[in-house]
């Protein structure tokens, strides 16, 4: 993955995590990134949001159930950190 591709799934993540008012489930969030034209893989993905996560941009929220997600998703919530 290239770094603009990165850059652009980083961007909208967060975008929609701000326009949520809400945590969003990791599963969700990466739809709604891809639904943005955003062409990214799904463990590519959850590499984004951990180098946010680490930038201190995003946190990860208790998990609120234990319902499970399609591989390589887990049962995460994001949200902003602002």
């Amino acid at each position: 993955m290239d770094d603009e591709t990165r850059d652009r799934a980083a961007a909208a993540a967060l975008h929609h995590l701000r326009a949520s008012g809400e945590p969003v489930r990791e599963a969700f969030l990466y739809e709604r990134v891809r639904s943005d034209g955003i062409d990214i893989g799904g463990r590519e993905f959850i590499t984004v949001l951990m180098r946010l996560e680490t930038q201190g941009d995003v946190h990860v929220d208790p998990v609120h159930d234990d319902r499970p997600d399609p591989e390589p998703f887990a049962p995460r919530f994001w949200r902003v950190t602002e």
